[in-house]
């Protein structure tokens, strides 16, 4: 062989190595390979509750997060970004609530509890599964913190949590928080029809959903769609669910008051949200007492930002960064910070 053919030869070896260390090199860094999803493991078994969990496959986990859907969604909505989370070296898991997801669909009454059944749209039992799941999360994992996410009625849940169970809530993270309904919701020629049919014409006064997912839940026509062909999300809600949930959306801003000062908080808002008032935000905001609170407006987003798989760059990026701002060694760099402008000569705010 001449010495032209064995160059040829070494150079056609040291491509295919090159080449077959990038795949294996693409294989270690692809997201979807570092993470492990569970459907109803030993936690869900445990609270009798319907439960997607999503935590790294081979390291320790650095932090949790709890999310908490929204009105007629469910937990497994928060897929794309439990698994964002989980690549990153989170633990996370979300729970479908009563009256919603698994729970609403469990003919066979797989999460019932002495013989109570879940199906039924119940805001106090939802909350007593959530903070029963939040304590075994802090109880197997005491020293990481513990986010909670939360979308429209899904923010509610949240605040009730950090505010009366102080102990177990690290940081809130809310998107399109329910503050005050837009009046569209009820308003809108075509709830108005859905409305009117469920009153005069439905045996169980069930009002259809599809004209608030297709006019009000998004500006984006693939979250639409993706949320129409979902079976798990609820097509229709009954008048006195709807009653329930206005109930218990109105106590979001008495349970912002109680919030601990010191709580981490993010707001994400789109500027094009058609359910609820973004100016109402403000207001939210203003109730919670800590001072340590970021807000994202985005621009031309809607509503649902947070439950989708056609999760926008900027919703991302504003969790990435409050995340990364509010982690243990993010804490510890702004310790030393503050201990060094009080040796530079600065002096403590008196207020």
């Amino acid at each position: 062989m001449t010495f032209e053919r064995l160059v040829v030869v070494f150079c056609a070896l040291l491509v295919a190595f090159n080449m077959q260390c990038m795949s294996v090199y693409a294989q270690e860094v692809n997201a979807a390979d570092r993470i492990t999803v569970v459907v109803d493991g030993d936690r869900s078994k445990q609270l009798h509750l319907p439960l997607y969990e999503w935590y790294p496959k081979d390291k320790e986990a650095i932090g949790m997060l709890l999310a908490i859907h929204g009105l007629t969604l469910h937990g497994n909505t928060y897929a794309v970004i439990g698994k964002a989370f989980a690549a990153e070296g989170f633990y996370a898991c979300a729970p479908d609530m009563r009256g919603f997801g698994r729970c609403y669909t469990d003919d066979k009454q797989a999460f019932a509890v002495g013989g109570v059944s879940k199906q039924s749209v119940d805001y106090d039992g939802s909350y007593a599964d959530i903070v029963a799941l939040a304590q075994s999360l802090k109880r197997d994992h005491p020293k990481l913190p513990l986010f909670v996410m939360g979308e429209s009625l899904g923010s509610s849940m949240c605040v009730k949590l950090a505010a009366e169970h102080p102990e177990l809530v690290s940081g809130l993270l809310m998107s399109g928080p329910t503050v005050k309904i837009n009046p569209l919701m009820v308003l809108h020629p075509d709830n108005i029809l859905a409305a009117g049919w469920a009153l005069f014409f439905h045996p169980r006064f069930r009002m259809s959903t599809t004209s608030f997912v297709k006019n009000l839940v998004s500006n984006d026509a693939d979250i639409v769609d993706e949320l129409l062909r979902d079976p798990l999300c609820r097509k229709g809600l009954t008048i006195a669910e709807l009653l329930k949930t206005k109930r218990f959306v109105s106590r979001t801003l008495p349970n912002a008051a109680k919030i601990r000062e010191e709580l981490p908080v993010l707001v994400v808002q789109g500027s094009e949200d058609r359910c609820m008032v973004p100016r109402a935000v403000t207001k939210l905001v203003c109730n919670i007492p800590s001072s340590n609170q970021t807000i994202r407006w985005l621009h031309a987003h809607g509503h649902l930002l947070f439950e989708t798989r056609f999760l926008r760059p900027a919703t991302l990026d504003s969790i990435d960064i409050w995340v990364r701002a509010n982690s243990p060694a993010r804490e510890n760099e702004i310790a030393d910070i503050k201990t060094e402008i009080l040796q530079l000569g600065g002096k403590e705010p008196r207020h």
